[in-house]
């Protein structure tokens, strides 16, 4: 990984930390299961 790519990915996780936790505890159990399945599959491609 690269210098720019992990400053990225540093900053894309800052940014969903605050955003992300209130939008997930919104979501129902079967919405967090398919959320979760699409981004284990969008890292298996990877």
């Amino acid at each position: 990984m690269g210098q720019a790519e992990r400053e990225h990915l540093i900053e894309w996780l800052l940014l969903i930390g605050s955003f992300g936790r209130a939008f997930l505890n919104r979501q129902t159990d079967e919405e967090l299961e398919r959320l979760y399945n699409l981004q284990i599959k969008g890292m298996n491609k990877e």
